[in-house]
């Protein structure tokens, strides 16, 4: 601090410091609107009359929603417009592929998003965070998470116990029984891919909480279904990787390998209808896909470091031959993310008709109801469910076992508010 506090430089170079501080920051801002113009792209022009219009809308609000709200909304969306200017900026669509393909290529380096492991596989970095970082349930990490709100946005609540509780207890009141499945991440099962330190790894590399968690669910007589060791297990006896190598989710044959054995406890633990049988066949299907984490690297179009992956699906069919679809009357209900996700919506590039719900669905021999979001595991699927049965819409009408799949990271990062599910 001293050596800083002393410094001294003359005034030319004071001067040019300076000046050339303010051609930088003034030439991007001129550049911008040139570079679109001729570029023939009008998204600047649609960031600010976004902004502008809904400022206004929020200034208008401000007689029914209070200053207070009305300023967490101006604070949210001038965050939101300086994000597009960045994300959408000239300069940062030319010139970020190519530097990060310039670090990928030659110093195996990733972004703030995506880290880059051994022989071209890639790793989302909440994933390591969650296995590298301090328990979830540690109560320093608790206190510092119940803080992390910003101005216009509230804090999470971090403990996902008693939110798993409380939604157990609300279920159990109905008759219906809750398993609650937290899908492991990337770095669980494949560790050594992102290190070779850890390729002799022989458990699941679990968050330090992670046993804690599972403790004090079943202590409370909640059903846990963790499919860590089956993942594992199936990698080193099948040599078969359980996960896409540039992306965040599992393969086909970890989906069905997992399905299957949730299928069996089941049927060991829950007392079902009996099924109609014979529902549908399984139709292969070969996709080809580029994994999310190496878009979230946002190299060049072109680029050859992480080449599209193919992959087989099992298409779940009718036994009218048409294509799986969850059923409303069905005993089960999959609650899930991305995960149940990832071979169901066509939308995130694998396919479609060969998720979770649909393999567990053959292997039950019966229907299976579905929601499914492909985000905020933690919450978002509990409110669409809340939402729904507010609006007088029972989606829990005839359940017996509702199965609340997330991945791991959301214990580690997701908000476990407690929702009511009164009708």
């Amino acid at each position: 601090m001293r050596e800083v506090g002393s410094t001294q430089i003359s005034r030319w170079v004071g001067l040019s410091a300076m000046l050339l501080f303010l051609f930088t920051i003034c030439g991007v801002a001129l550049f911008e609107p040139v570079a679109e113009s001729l570029d023939g792209s009008q998204g600047y022009a649609d960031i600010f009359r976004s902004f502008g219009s809904r400022v206004a809308r929020s200034l208008e609000e401000v007689g029914q929603e209070g200053v207070l709200a009305t300023n967490r909304a101006l604070l949210e969306a001038i965050h939101q417009f300086e994000d597009r200017l960045e994300e959408e900026s000239f300069l940062h669509r030319w010139m970020l592929p190519q530097i990060q393909w310039f670090m990928a290529n030659y110093l195996g380096l990733g972004n703030e998003q995506a880290s880059i492991g051994e022989d071209g596989w890639l790793f989302y970095r909440p994933d390591i965070d969650y296995v590298t970082g301090p328990g979830f349930l540690d109560p320093a990490v608790l206190e510092a998470r119940s803080r992390a709100g910003d101005l216009w946005k509230q804090a999470p609540v971090p403990d996902p116990v008693p939110a798993l509780l409380d939604f157990d207890q609300q279920l159990r009141e109905r008759g219906i029984r809750l398993v609650v499945m937290p899908t492991p991440v990337k770095p669980t099962v494949h560790p050594g891919e992102f290190t070779r330190r850890l390729a002799g790894l022989e458990a699941p590399l679990r968050s330090p909480s992670f046993e804690e968690f599972v403790r004090r669910l079943s202590e409370a007589g909640v059903e846990v279904f963790d499919s860590g060791l089956i993942l594992l297990d199936g990698k080193q006896t099948l040599e078969v990787a359980q996960y896409l190598r540039s992306d965040t989710h599992w393969t086909p044959q970890a989906v069905d390998l997992v399905a299957l054995e949730l299928a069996g406890r089941l049927a060991e633990t829950v007392e079902l209808s009996p099924g109609p049988g014979n529902l549908g066949a399984r139709r292969s299907v070969a996709v080809q896909g580029h994994g999310d984490i190496a878009v979230m690297l946002m190299l060049p179009a072109d680029q050859k470091l992480f080449p599209p992956e193919r992959v087989t699906t099992s298409m779940v069919m009718r036994s009218d031959g048409r294509l799986w679809r969850p059923q409303r009357s069905a005993e089960v209900l999959l609650l899930g993310d991305s995960f149940s996700n990832i071979y169901s919506d066509s939308t995130l590039g694998w396919g479609s008709g060969a998720g979770l719900a649909e393999q567990l669905s053959y292997h039950l021999q019966r229907p299976v109801d579905k929601l499914a979001l492909n985000a905020g595991g933690a919450l978002a699927t509990r409110q669409v469910l809340q939402r729904t049965l507010a609006a007088g819409e029972d989606r829990l009408a005839g359940k017996k076992v509702v199965i609340y799949q997330f991945a791991t990271r959301e214990l580690a990062s997701g908000n476990w508010k407690i929702l009511s599910l009164a009708r």
